[in-house]
């Protein structure tokens, strides 16, 4: 019996062998699920252990199986991938990722924008985690190709951007409309979304946009979070999210209902230094961009950021026309030391979009409208139903806090300011209030004319320390308890420091809650 098991077993060797040798092909290595191994001196004729490791990055992105980690040791790849797997529900996410900490770099200067626009190109695929690589030197003149360091196209569910840096992604030609980005997310599926995104402590700078943003979410997206980045220095936007976009003049995905990011968290983020003044695709002393752009977006929620020395701290509008931003909540941050505004709400012209159902609350703005442009700490454009309370705004030098554009009231409408703390270097008689339909007045004449801010005040906050940054309330503040009483925080809901937000009789005015 033995003696014939084993003839059976040489025999069906045998027949392995010779299939091989009709088809001209090895069969395939049984990989395992648990883990995969790349390694510059390595092959792609290895089975991608750790002994016997990969040589590419796409050989990986081409093989790995659900459930498993990719893990890339340090070196430099000089490759652009395309991600041809996907992880599942069941046997969790493929995860690509640095071995044991080392610098992996993936650089694009040693291949063509024309093979690949994108270092990473993630179309169709789900459950993937992109964690600790740096992505460098993707740089393009040509008008015919959109460059990023990683690209999400078409539909997928469970995708992790984490722990990433990004830089140096650059469009030059200055002729010619186009852009770049470090992450760019295309919901392309109209009836597929994006969803279950997140993009979490990564750090993006020195990224030349052109007429994009360093990063952003624009098509069929929903249920996303964007939480404890790091973009700075950019000559456009930091982080856009969109509704109602369009490619080539067509809508990025059809139905056009579901032509829009949806929501969404976008959390614990840090927006310094971007702004257009450098950017040739934009008139010199435009200061466009902002640190967070919601431009037809909707239910999107933003708190714990600080939005620095951008040209705008946060902008949420709609451009196109007749088209809206809805449901957009704005709480916790801190906003300060802007170009421009340090909040712009609103369609820039009467034949653009609508800002609606939007609520800011709870936000610390200092010192925005550092180039005098009389923009103010808040600038409202076209919009109905906007709310303001429990926040402190600390005017900067041109002492003006609110600066609605001159549309009237068929265009901005149904505002509501109230229970904010006011103050600037020209103490209670410098502010300047101008409304939809007034001049720059005082607040006791903004009241009167415009019937808001009626508990509102204008009062020195005493802050900890705000030439140091530090806004932080100290014990004398007038701002403690000062918010709406009305409003109760819900479960988790915490202040800028991470501590419990209602810690009295009200919430606290500002991003910080007194402790």
């Amino acid at each position: 019996m033995r003696r014939i098991v084993i003839i059976n077993f040489i025999m069906a060797l045998c027949m392995i062998v010779i299939l091989s040798l009709n088809t001209g092909q090895v069969p395939a290595p049984m990989y395992e699920a648990s883990g995969y191994y790349v390694d510059p001196e390595g092959s792609d004729r290895n089975p991608g252990t750790l002994q016997k490791p990969w040589k590419t990055i796409q050989k990986a992105a081409d093989s790995a199986l659900p459930g498993s980690t990719v893990s890339i040791k340090e070196g430099t790849y000089y490759e652009r991938i395309r991600i041809n797997v996907s992880g599942n529900a069941e046997q969790g996410a493929i995860t690509f990722t640095n071995y044991n900490g080392g610098k992996v770099i993936l650089d694009g200067s040693q291949s063509s924008v024309q093979d690949q626009a994108e270092l990473i190109l993630i179309e169709n695929q789900s459950n993937l985690i992109i964690n600790g690589l740096e992505l460098v030197n993707n740089v393009n003149s040509d008008q015919n190709y959109f460059v990023t360091g990683i690209s999400i196209w078409g539909s997928g569910d469970g995708i992790t951007i984490s722990n990433c840096k990004i830089h140096q992604i650059w469009y030059n030609n200055i002729s010619e409309k186009n852009g770049a980005a470090a992450i760019a997310v295309f919901g392309r599926d109209g009836n597929v979304p994006v969803q279950n995104l997140t993009i979490d402590g990564n750090e993006i700078w020195n990224i030349k946009s052109g007429t994009a943003e360093a990063v952003f979410l624009t098509g069929n997206i929903k249920e996303f979070h964007i939480t404890d980045n790091v973009i700075r220095d950019n000559n456009n936007s930091g982080l856009a999210v969109r509704g109602d976009d369009s490619m080539g003049g067509e809508p990025v995905c059809l139905p056009e209902e579901n032509n829009r990011v949806r929501n969404g968290l976008i959390a614990g983020n840090q927006l310094i230094g971007n702004s257009t003044e450098e950017n040739p695709f934009y008139q010199s002393g435009s200061y466009s961009a902002a640190g967070i752009l919601a431009d037809g977006a909707e239910d999107v929620e933003l708190a714990y950021n600080t939005c620095k020395e951008n040209d705008i701290g946060i902008r949420v509008t709609n451009e196109k026309q007749e088209k809206s931003c809805s449901g957009i909540l704005v709480r916790d941050n801190l906003i300060v030391s802007n170009y421009s505004s340090g909040l712009s709400a609103g369609g820039s012209g009467t034949d653009k979009g609508w800002t609606v159902q939007m609520r800011v609350r709870n936000n610390t703005l200092y010192g925005n409208d550092v180039k005098g442009l009389g923009k103010g700490e808040i600038s409202i454009g076209k919009s109905h139903d906007l709310s303001f309370t429990g926040n402190i705004i600390y005017a900067g030098n041109r002492n003006l806090v609110v600066a609605a554009k001159d549309f009237g009231k068929e265009y901005i409408y149904n505002l509501g300011f109230n229970y904010n703390i006011y103050f600037g270097p020209g103490g209670a008689k410098g502010l300047r209030f101008k409304g939809p339909e007034t001049a720059e007045v005082g607040l006791n004449m903004w009241k009167s004319k415009t019937g808001q801010d009626k508990i509102s005040k204008i009062v020195d906050p005493a802050f900890a320390n705000a030439a140091a940054e530090d806004f932080r309330l100290t014990q004398r503040s007038p701002a403690i308890d000062f918010s709406d009483p009305a409003y109760t925080p819900a479960e988790g809901v915490l202040d800028y420091a991470g501590n419990k937000r209602l810690n009295g009789k009200a919430v606290d005015c500002g991003a910080y809650e007194s402790i």
